[in-house]
């Protein structure tokens, strides 16, 4: 347990403390009010993307975490109201109520209220780049036995902005075959150094989709002169592509010269491009150090010390989740997010040794990446093609 379950826990008995004083009808008029606060939310989501959509205010990865926060927000505040038009409500009635049952009552209802709160709260928290928060949110038992109790995906709950914040969806690592995590160690968190060693080797990649409901937003490496590797599913269906080094300062305009739906993995060919490759390590094993590094959420270069887990083959579906394949892939203990698809997974010595391509969809602390040895085939295609290939169908 840590101070964070701790705290959590300290909350909880002041909201069960606060129920029991309050009583039913206020209780109820607080969770009348935080559910139509979050339905309001989730209505007014997708009215304020429509809106947005096509403004630089979607761009910007503050704005958009503000707007993906709303049906949180607003089942706080309606909660708040609700709570005092309960309270008003109860002190202008005659109650038959028992005491008893009053304080009872107030104390359950205020617990779901609680409860709910944490799980959105903790949805919330997922779907941003903040490193520190989302290692709170995985390490905690108590948000986990919430998790474990309540059947949906708190992401999903908190409606399409906040799945905005995912510039372009993971393929399924599993599919027939059963995710097991295996403990390691904590990541070594003087892996940072490493990873701001190689920052003028890391792209930042956006694309354009006419046919597709939105562009995308991922992670890429140079691996030799002019040529930068991602994933194929934060290209598919585009039809314009530009890469930053280090997400940040000129666009260069790219073309896709590889691209693998089953393998997951794309080639770029930029012209011009001014950035050093990066060379290409022997490989980890469990227990062995490494760095994730890219641009989660559209964020800026974000730096994610990582532990490997295992080493496995792991049969799960393409990037269309319309073919099953088999993929080595390295199990991480470290924080993956949307936007880390493709960048490089830098081992101790600063050489690539994989690709970051997905994340568990039941631990909020394990990531995979692609080995070197699963990419390099579509790598040295890459390298030896010199005319623009189709970037296949959308994914979203």
């Amino acid at each position: 347990m840590t101070i964070f379950d701790i705290l959590l826990i300290v909350l909880g008995i002041g909201a069960l403390f606060a129920g029991f004083r309050q009583g039913i009808i206020t209780a109820l008029g607080t969770a009348a009010g935080f559910i139509v606060g979050w339905i309001l939310g989730r209505l007014l989501s997708p009215f304020v993307e429509s809106l947005s959509t096509g403004t630089d205010v979607m761009d910007n990865p503050g704005v958009l975490m503000l707007l993906a926060s709303m049906p949180l927000v607003l089942s706080v505040l309606f909660a708040f109201a609700g709570s005092g038009i309960g309270a008003w409500i109860k002190h202008n009635m005659d109650s038959d109520l028992g005491q008893g049952i009053d304080a009872i009552g107030g104390t359950i209802t205020a617990g779901v209220v609680y409860v709910l709160v944490v799980w959105l709260a903790a949805g919330f928290i997922r779907t941003t780049p903040l490193v520190e928060p989302n290692r709170w949110v995985a390490d905690s038992t108590v948000i986990a036995a919430i998790d474990r109790t309540i059947p949906y995906s708190s992401q999903n709950a908190l409606g399409g902005l906040a799945k905005g914040l995912s510039a372009s969806g993971f393929p399924q690592v599993f599919s027939g075959q059963p995710e097991q995590i295996r403990g390691v160690g904590e990541p070594d968190e003087s892996m940072v150094d490493v990873g701001r060693s190689v920052d003028d080797s890391v792209v930042k990649i956006t694309t354009t989709a006419t046919s597709c409901a939105t562009g995308s937003e991922g992670s890429g490496f140079v691996y030799e002169d002019g040529l930068v590797a991602t994933n194929a599913h934060v290209v598919a269906g585009s039809t314009e592509l530009a890469v930053q080094v280090g997400g940040k300062g000129r666009p260069y305009r790219a073309e896709v010269v590889e691209f693998d739906a089953e393998a997951d993995v794309a080639v770029l060919r930029v012209a011009g491009l001014e950035a050093p490759a990066l060379d290409f390590g022997s490989g980890l094993g469990p227990g062995d150090d490494s760095v994730v590094v890219g641009f989660p959420a559209n964020g800026p270069y974000t730096i994610s010390p990582a532990r490997v887990r295992e080493k496995i083959n792991a049969r799960g579906l393409d990037i269309y989740d319309s073919q099953s394949v088999v993929r080595e892939v390295y199990a991480l203990r470290g924080i993956v997010r949307e936007g880390n698809s493709g960048g490089p997974l830098i081992d101790a010595d600063g050489n690539v040794v994989g690709m970051v391509f997905a994340r568990s969809a039941t631990d909020d602390e394990t990531g995979y990446a692609l080995t070197r040895a699963e990419i390099a085939d579509e790598l040295d295609a890459g390298a030896a093609e010199r005319t623009p290939q189709p970037t296949g169908q959308c994914t979203n």
